[in-house]
């Protein structure tokens, strides 16, 4: 894998590019098929973050999808857009754009609730009570920061983040939960 986001963009094997991304989630990668790099996500090569114990799965919490040693999951391919159209993904949008990530909260009885849990890595949850959507502080910033200096509208910010996630296929970027639900249904 080649990370794009990285310094000099070095090659990295799967866990590599696993370990070394963990804190930094927010890269770009590309796959080397052979001939060329084909652009794919984190997510896509078992990237996980785990909240509440230091990046470590939570003991309360067991399910099939901790194991993530099986390298070649099977995600959607076609056209590419670095999402996974996932219930159990949050989705998360940066300065970098916006990425499908499979968040685990902490479980345990003492934790925090899942939106305190996102605001303790500097995440901003788009609901309080279930979130599905979350933004980066950097995001808030930048786009106070373009609002104010360049009298940049949500909408139009929006819009860069969808093209910066997908030069290609910006029209595939979701815009809403419900946006993607009726590109699923609309796609079968």
């Amino acid at each position: 894998y080649r990370c794009h986001g990285c310094m000099g963009e070095p090659l990295f094997c799967t866990h590599c590019c696993r370990m070394v991304h963990s804190c930094m989630p927010f890269h770009r990668i590309s796959q080397w098929t052979g001939g060329f790099f084909k652009d794919t996500s984190l997510t896509k090569i078992g990237l996980e973050i785990h909240l509440g114990h230091q990046g470590k799965p939570c003991p309360e919490v067991t399910d099939d999808w901790y194991n993530t040693d099986d390298e070649g999951d099977n995600f959607a391919e076609g056209q590419w857009v670095p999402l996974v159209n996932d219930p159990q993904m949050t989705t998360v949008v940066d300065t970098s754009g916006v990425h499908s990530l499979m968040i685990r909260f902490c479980r345990c009885a003492s934790a925090l609730g899942p939106d305190m849990q996102l605001f303790e890595i500097s995440l901003f949850p788009a609901s309080f009570t279930s979130p599905k959507t979350a933004f980066t502080f950097a995001v808030l910033d930048d786009f106070l920061l373009d609002n104010l200096e360049c009298g940049t509208s949500a909408m139009n910010y929006y819009s860069k983040l969808r093209q910066i996630t997908s030069s290609v296929f910006p029209h595939l970027v979701p815009v809403s939960d419900i946006h993607c639900r009726n590109d699923f249904l609309v796609g079968q």
